[in-house]
């Protein structure tokens, strides 16, 4: 059975979990045949995309930081105890089940969001992340195999966690002026923010109509290994 048709029956099922993480793996990996025993259908496990040796001591030179995505969700991480001081989106069980990239992601916290990208719709700061991810390919600090995107609602959650737990850094708080990274992830007619990460609340995700700008809403690019995606 390949990858793609898994995922339709999985959605099908109601097993939105499921089929968001083949969804993510044909994504990367392509329609691949699933290996099945006895009828059942077993997802082989994932691995993480990692940044190269070279790509590493160069991101490492210029500051940046990297972490670790697992393919966690906004569920699974309110499970494991994890502090949301928002739950609106608990009214849509297939959005908090999105799970995020299986791959090593690098940020600056220094530079997290690109200068002037507030107060610009997501197609702007779309724009400004791809300008940016050709910026880091040029000149004598270019870091190469490398590209800059705009992460999906739950990479940017992880990367939250995960940043915490590394560092003790509260990214999106108030060092960063409680404001929100811009996702590509749709909710209803909406586009997804993280940010505004309180330590007695938790972290806030919110929503804003992606042909508007805000003044607290930036483009924080994820560096990724080139081609993961």
């Amino acid at each position: 059975m390949a990858l793609e048709y898994y995922e339709l029956q999985m959605r099908q099922a109601g097993n939105t979990a499921a089929a968001e993480y083949a969804r993510v793996t044909r994504e990367q990996f392509g329609d691949i045949a699933l290996p099945s025993n006895n009828g059942h259908i077993e997802i082989p496990t994932v691995p993480v995309v990692r940044f190269s040796d070279e790509a590493k001591a160069a991101l490492e030179k210029q500051k940046f930081i990297i972490h670790e995505l697992t393919g966690q969700s906004i569920k699974s991480l309110k499970d494991s105890g994890r502090k949301f001081w928002t739950d609106w989106h608990k009214q849509y069980p297939d959005f908090e089940a999105l799970a995020s990239r299986r791959s090593e992601v690098a940020i600056n916290p220094e530079k997290l969001f690109i200068d002037k990208s507030n107060n610009k719709t997501l197609s702007e700061q779309e724009e400004m992340i791809r300008k940016f991810s050709e910026s880091l390919a040029k000149g004598r600090n270019r870091i190469p195999n490398v590209e800059a995107i705009m992460g999906g609602a739950p990479d940017y959650v992880e990367l939250v966690f995960r940043h915490l737990d590394a560092t003790g850094d509260y990214l999106f708080g108030e060092k960063y002026g409680y404001n929100y990274a811009r996702t590509k992830t749709f909710v209803a007619a909406y586009v997804a923010n993280v940010g505004h990460f309180y330590p007695t609340y938790g972290l806030d995700v919110s929503d804003w109509d992606p042909d508007d700008g805000g003044g607290s809403v930036f483009a924080a690019p994820l560096v990724v290994p080139a081609g993961s995606r």
